[in-house]
């Protein structure tokens, strides 16, 4: 196997004003890194005005964190100057507006400034704006309404334009009808108002920001066009004569708007994973005390408290049950549509339907904490996190703003040589809105953020949209062993002891010093002392040794207890008697994972645990094997241990590795499936790292994709998502260049209208919108389609 060679390509470098990276970046005399002369520009801007110097004094010891809901962003550009102008604001230590999720997240300090008067920062730019505590401002309703008002008048336009056009086109222009038309002019003036504010107001202020801003965007050729327009209308019919568009300006603005509001509803779509997910927790919960059962918020709750959930209600906290027995319904975590019976000792996870027992439970775990929470953060994120492929599509629409604006300039000097001004304005409008690069904005983010939802509806969690396109780029995947491709528990097969100490004495030892450590066999260790009515201690000293094992003090006993494998014994300097030796080998043979336990200078005894191949797990690898990856296992288990395993799963097993060695096995675009302690720095290094929910913390946090059940089936699915994604991404990426190119040419020549230009930018991205939404609509995998057809209601 070739290992992966450090890469020799020139580093990219993070724009110091919008956060493009670049190969060729632009500097100030300061040092300060631009992706383009734009960004440099506007920082000079800002650097002539900084911060008040009253900001600079704000303490970070002070610290509060608040989330304002906002509304009325068009873009990007609305998103930048709101943080921009928090950022400058008194006491405001750091702020993040995302234009995704329509919100802005601010540090601050509370004994300078407080959220009220962040909220009236804000709402002073133009944009609504709700604290946590309060109801949100409906957006979407709201632009609903304006959009029925204004179709009415910019339907008036249309019919009396239209009218008036004909009776010039066929000649039926007379004296005696001037004054009725004349009449009619003014109406569309009249009927264009209520258009240019209603809609056009949100449009010209996204325009004006992405000026502020130094990247000109969608808005930019909108504002410039439309009101050019309407100027020109007003010019003309205070004057007398040319052409009047009023019709035109409103209806390029109420086109616009429709493509807004396909937007909203995308976006709307795109979050309704996190929505779902947190919509069903429930808001109160009866907490079970001396005097009997209390309802009290959700948000009052603290671990330890003893909750009461009868039928039909959802777990309000995770916990252990103390009480009762019956059947929960865990979909909304795992995608697993068939019920799991729970009694006393099982953990049960907030969000989860109560079917038909009485519980009564003893959270662990409240609020974020839960996993259902945690899973709701982690959407968060991923939403939030843009991919190097949205970044790149992003700076290729800054450029192609300004190319359209040249563009139209072009079309402007040179039409109006040939027709006069007013033709080459017309035609030097359609060129700025067919030249608009919204269905390239629209065509990366869309497909992946629905490719997200799709995939935690199928329990698996992505931890940004980058890894989606890492997946999809996977050649080859490393699996670990233990846990992932066998089955959890294992089982404690045997023990030999080959001292003066009974069997019991020595699980003593041995299970009281595994039990402070989260590996499997650790676990299978410690359930077959318990079983064997087994006391434990508390262990003096712990330390856990990645790949070899554990070691620890005990009270009463003077040396170190070393649990691990043969070379842990050898390297700690055990002596390894001849008889454990031979034990250990006809183990080894007979497939067994083998154990040793020493203390004093000597192995003094030996745990063999057998583990079982997963059910699922020959069927997945056959096909992954399908999709042309190639497939391997790294693990921590001795060489023979690797030779049976190999041998049994028909893939290369590399057999005999540390932390650091499975690492260096990790060739580019490789995929990493593990789940224990042991895996955490491959999970970390590999392209994408994949974790079953069933393992430790580490690895969880080490990992790009968490599988929350327990199940290796829904991997293959996974890849197929990953890159029917990627080529939805690239057809839209490819429509989009081939309908800028071919309507820019168009309209150059003089053969596209302005609102047939404004028609076409429109069904452009509802081409792109529909075709990202059809995401929603990936098949989930067939073990969870049948699961769901089987079960009863």
């Amino acid at each position: 196997m070739q290992l992966a060679k450090p890469s020799t390509a020139q580093p990219f470098t993070t724009c110091s004003l919008c956060g493009l990276t670049t190969l060729h970046p632009l500097t100030n005399q300061q040092g300060d890194a631009f992706c383009c002369p734009s960004c440099k520009e506007v920082a000079a801007l800002l650097a002539e005005s900084p911060a008040p110097a009253v900001a600079a004094t704000a303490n970070e010891a002070n610290a509060q964190n608040v989330t304002l809901t906002l509304n009325g962003m068009w873009c990007s550009s609305c998103a930048w100057l709101v943080s921009e102008q928090l950022k400058r604001s008194t006491g405001v230590l750091q702020a993040e507006t995302s234009f995704i999720q329509g919100q802005t997240n601010i540090t601050f300090d509370d004994t300078l400034t407080n959220p009220k008067a962040l909220k009236r920062r804000v709402r002073s730019l133009g944009y609504k704006a709700t604290l946590p505590d309060e109801k949100p401002y409906d957006e979407e309703d709201a632009f609903l309404t304006r959009l029925l008002v204004c179709g009415i008048m910019v339907l008036h336009d249309m019919v009396v334009g239209g009218g008036i056009y004909i009776r010039d086109i066929f000649g039926w222009a007379t004296p005696e009808s001037q004054p009725l038309v004349d009449f009619f002019q003014v109406m569309m003036l009249l009927s264009s108002i209520p258009v240019l504010i209603l809609l056009g107001l949100p449009i010209l202020r996204a325009g004006f920001a992405s000026l502020l801003r130094g990247q000109p965007n969608l808005h930019t050729l909108i504002m410039i066009g439309t009101f050019s327009a309407f100027g020109l209308s007003v010019r003309n019919l205070i004057i007398g004569h040319g052409g009047l568009y009023f019709d035109t300006a409103t209806m390029l603005i109420f086109l616009v708007s429709v493509g807004r509001w396909l937007e909203m509803q995308a976006h709307k779509a795109s979050g309704q994973a996190v929505t779902k997910l947190l919509e069903q927790i429930p808001e109160t919960a009866a907490v079970v005390t001396d005097q009997g059962a209390e309802l009290v918020s959700v948000a009052a709750l603290k671990p330890g408290m003893r909750v009461r959930v009868r039928p039909g209600e959802r777990f309000p906290v995770d916990g252990l049950v103390a009480l009762g027995a019956g059947d929960v319904d865990e979909s909304l975590l795992t995608g697993e549509p068939k019920p799991i019976a729970h009694r006393e000792g099982d953990a049960i996870k907030a969000g989860t339907i109560n079917l038909d027992g009485s519980f009564e439970i003893i959270a662990t775990a409240v609020g974020e904490a839960t996993v259902a929470g945690q899973i709701g953060r982690l959407l968060h994120e991923a939403l939030w996190a843009r991919s190097p492929l949205e970044r790149t599509v992003d700076k290729l629409s800054a450029w192609m703003t300004p190319i359209a604006l040249a563009l139209a300039a072009i079309a402007f000097l040179s039409w109006n040589q040939v027709g006069g001004s007013e033709k080459g304005l017309i035609v030097a409008l359609s060129v700025l809105l067919i030249a608009c690069p919204c269905a390239l904005g629209l065509a990366t983010p869309l497909t992946l953020w629905l490719a997200l939802e799709r995939a935690a509806e199928a329990g698996v969690i992505l931890r940004s949209v980058a890894a989606l396109e890492r997946l999809a780029k996977v050649k080859q995947i490393f699996f670990d062993k233990t846990g992932t491709l066998t089955q959890l528990p294992m089982k404690v097969q045997e023990v030999s002891v080959h001292d003066a100490l009974d069997e019991a004495q020595f699980l003593t030892r041995v299970a009281s010093i595994e039990n402070e450590s989260e590996h499997p066999l650790a676990r299978a260790i410690v359930e077959y002392a318990k079983a064997k009515q087994v006391e434990l201690m508390k262990p003096e000293t712990f330390k856990a040794v990645p790949a070899f094992g554990v070691v620890g003090s005990l009270p009463n006993l003077n040396s170190q207890v070393v649990i691990g494998s043969a070379r842990f014994m050898s390297a700690e300097g055990l002596a390894m008697p001849e008889k454990i030796g031979q034990q250990a080998e006809a183990w080894k043979e007979a497939g067994r994972v083998v154990i040793y336990a020493g203390w004093a200078g000597r192995v003094r005894g030996l745990v063999a645990l057998g583990e079982t191949i997963r059910e699922e797990a020959k069927e997945v690898l056959n096909q992954l094997q399908l999709r042309d990856l190639k497939l391997g296992v790294l693990t921590g288990d001795e060489l023979q241990a690797g030779e049976r395993w190999q041998k049994t799963l028909g893939i290369p097993v590399q057999a005999g590795l540390t932390p650091d060695e499975k690492m260096k096995r990790l060739a580019e675009n490789a995929a990493m499936v593990g789940d224990g302690i042991n895996d955490g720095p491959a999970l970390a290094a590999a392209t994408v790292g994949l974790a079953l929910h069933h393992g430790t913390h580490v690895a969880r946090a080490a990992s790009d994709v968490v599988l929350m059940r327990d199940d290796l089936r829904v991997t293959p699915w996974l890849f197929d998502l990953a890159r029917a994604t990627m080529k939805r991404v690239r057809q839209n990426l490819g429509w989009a260049v081939i309908y800028n190119l071919l309507g820019v040419g168009l309209a150059m020549a003089g053969l596209l209208q302005p609102v047939f230009a404004a028609l076409a930018m429109v069904m452009s991205s509802v081409f792109v919108t529909s075709n990202a939404m059809k995401m929603n609509k990936f098949p989930l995998p067939a073990h969870l389609a049948l699961e769901e057809e089987s079960t009863p209601g």
